[in-house]
């Protein structure tokens, strides 16, 4: 028998929730793949020292992850906005959730087994990406002007 009091239980599939899970796991893969890329590069590893383009497409990727895994917890707190209807808010959380996918993946399919001098294909993503990140932004920031309904 538990001795802690019952509360009634927040749904596992909310939006909060899943942004506050994928903002958490997108920082950790983020920030462990930028601690790997430096000790490759510390260790002066041929296959990313040498080829410029990589680091810089991988360091990208790190980057980006890493700013979209933490815009992910902010957007918890402004997940539920009054402002918005409910399909405007379903829609926003799922661009930023998608955009927060394919704008560092972009960046690091963009380096891997790339032509001479140009990224990969996998580039992009990377700006379709940032479009569907914008998109919630730019959904936000109207919700943020608009005020409560």
């Amino acid at each position: 028998m538990s001795t802690h009091p019952k509360t009634a239980a927040a749904p596992e599939a909310s939006p909060a929730r899943t942004h506050s899970r994928f903002g958490w796991t997108l920082l950790l893969v983020s920030l462990t793949f930028g601690t790997l890329l430096e000790a490759l590069e510390a260790f002066r590893w041929a296959p990313l020292v040498s080829d410029v383009l990589k680091h810089r497409m991988w360091a990208l990727a790190h980057f980006h992850g890493s700013a979209l895994g933490l815009l992910n917890l902010v957007y918890v707190r402004w997940e539920d906005t009054p402002a918005l209807g409910e399909a405007a808010r379903r829609r926003a959380s799922r661009c930023l959730l998608l955009g927060s996918t394919a704008l560092p993946l972009g960046f690091l399919l963009g380096g891997i087994a790339h032509p001479e001098g140009d990224p990969s294909l996998g580039i992009f993503l990377a700006p379709l990406g940032a479009l569907l990140v914008l998109s919630t932004v730019a959904t936000q920031t109207y919700a943020a002007w608009r005020g409560p309904r």
